[in-house]
């Protein structure tokens, strides 16, 4: 059955190797893209067009203090405008990451070096134990 992570609890133990595993990825990721940014290549890829983040004049009062809370809109991920917004970021997005040479290359070596079976550390919750387990693309492991 999957499970939420919840901070404070014992299911923190296998969130840190996930969580170590995805800035792994990331920065090798940013170090080749940072390479080709310094590429006569980069030159010729144009500017990218972001598309303009409205904002609101949200703002919440915590015990006195007032708050701003401008995007307060996009925490809504089931909106209608939050889900426009999500899709006209990843055109820009996958627009630009397209373009990298080498993105595919670095995808199979990336799927390669994770596509293995791992297993959390069980832990004993109200009496029952659990443990988590991937088996190796998932995106999330699943508690069990």
């Amino acid at each position: 059955m999957p499970h939420r992570f919840r901070p404070g609890t014992e299911l923190s133990l296998f969130a840190a190797p996930i969580t170590l595993a995805a800035l792994t990825g990331l920065l090798l990721i940013a170090s080749r893209v940072g390479q080709a940014a310094q590429s006569p290549l980069s030159a010729a890829l144009p500017k990218s067009a972001y598309p303009v983040t409205a904002t609101t004049n949200q703002v919440d009062d915590y015990h006195g203090v007032r708050v701003a809370d401008p995007y307060r809109w996009l925490e809504d991920d089931h909106a209608p405008a939050t889900k426009a917004w999500v899709e006209a970021q990843n055109r820009v997005t996958f627009a630009y990451l397209e373009q990298i040479p080498e993105r595919a290359q670095l995808k199979q070596r990336l799927t390669e070096l994770w596509d293995f079976e791992r297993y959390g550390i069980p832990f004993k919750q109200g009496g029952r134990y659990f443990y988590s387990r991937n088996d190796g693309l998932q995106n999330q492991s699943v508690l069990y």
